[in-house]
């Protein structure tokens, strides 16, 4: 069995100066852990970020942390082709990769490394939205804290973790089993995609019991639009038949054709049946968010009910199309998640 504190290396692939990035980037120089590097990666060397980058390493010369430019071309997910020199650099077996726009405290990588067992293959965990000032970043943070990380919850108890790529832990050697990340450039949900390989492998995907943190400070509504209609043709090209029930999942759908059904065979007043179930949801939504660690405010009743207003027009949106707006670019979702070379820059 590994020991606990084995040596690790971070991948931290950045592109441009977005919202909250110096304190993110920051927090993964202040961990407690024994041995790590961090390795960062840009596309371009004139991109934005790379004089913040270069100022944190000078700041903090005794972890070591290299910054890494170039873009290596492998397939048409950008996120990739940025990681593959990091990951080809790196000095250790065991492997995070990480967004650049997630925070984490001090614990960790004691934390994630605590769930590592011989039987798992990659540790992931749930994303919790914070520290929100716009509307954009409210209906991101409740999105993320109801909808999806409900569904995580869910796919956990039914022994199908989702591996999410704001924190993902596993061995290169292992992963070197299914070609590593190289492989993995064909696709758009390359960290959906890593479970997968590892669950071929006969390994398990784990969630940390503790959520990751994702700042919201500046969030517009466009880019929260954007990220949604992302993340639904993900589903939608690793999961056709499902999505075309999901408005049966949504508070508003389910509450109409409910109430509905009970006026029908029962005789109850169909506004107070509607009512009941959008207040007993919103209980249940608030209840999920205090787990995560998130404080009601005063804008989260307005903001939720708008989230779950925008749910359908979302899920419309998300099933009349197979293009996504990624990192500056548009790219093609081909079935099973597969992207197309890139078809217009922005």
């Amino acid at each position: 069995m590994p020991h606990p504190l084995e040596p690790v290396s971070i991948l931290k692939p950045v592109k441009g100066l977005e919202p909250s990035l110096r304190g993110n980037l920051e927090s993964f120089f202040k961990l407690d852990y024994h041995q790590y590097e961090i390795l960062f990666s840009i596309a371009r060397e004139d991109d934005p970020a790379r004089p913040l980058i270069e100022e944190l390493i000078c700041a903090h010369p005794k972890i070591p942390a290299r910054l890494l430019i170039g873009d290596a071309g492998v397939g048409p997910n950008p996120k990739v082709n940025n990681l593959i020199q990091s990951y080809q650099a790196s000095r250790f077996d065991w492997i995070v990769i990480s967004d650049s726009n997630v925070q984490v405290p001090r614990d960790y990588l004691l934390c994630t490394t605590a769930e590592f067992t011989p039987d798992v293959g990659v540790v992931t965990a749930v994303v919790a939205g914070t520290r929100s000032r716009t509307m954009g970043g409210l209906l991101e943070s409740i999105y993320l804290n109801t909808f999806y990380a409900r569904w995580m919850f869910i796919a956990r108890e039914f022994g199908q973790d989702c591996v999410v790529g704001k924190s993902m832990l596993f061995r290169k050697s292992v992963a070197e089993r299914f070609g590593g990340i190289l492989q993995l450039g064909r696709f758009l949900a390359e960290d959906y995609m890593t479970g997968q390989a590892m669950r071929m492998l006969g390994l398990k995907v784990k969630m940390m019991r503790r959520p990751i943190e994702q700042p919201l400070s500046r969030y517009t509504f466009r880019d929260f639009w954007l990220r949604h209609i992302r993340w639904g043709r993900i589903r939608k090209s690793q999961a056709p038949l499902p999505i075309f029930f999901e408005p049966l999942t949504m508070m508003f759908p389910s509450g109409a054709m409910g109430a509905f059904a009970l006026y029908i065979f029962a005789g109850l007043p169909t506004g107070l049946v509607f009512l009941a179930h959008v207040s007993l949801w919103f209980i249940l939504d608030l209840s999920l968010m205090k787990s995560l660690g998130q404080k009601p405010r005063f804008m989260l009743l307005p903001g939720w009910l708008l989230r779950e207003c925008l749910a359908l027009p979302l899920w419309i949106q998300t099933i009349c199309g197979n293009t996504v707006m990624w990192r500056g670019s548009r790219l093609k979702v081909k079935t099973g998640g597969l992207l197309e070379a890139q078809i217009e820059n922005t």
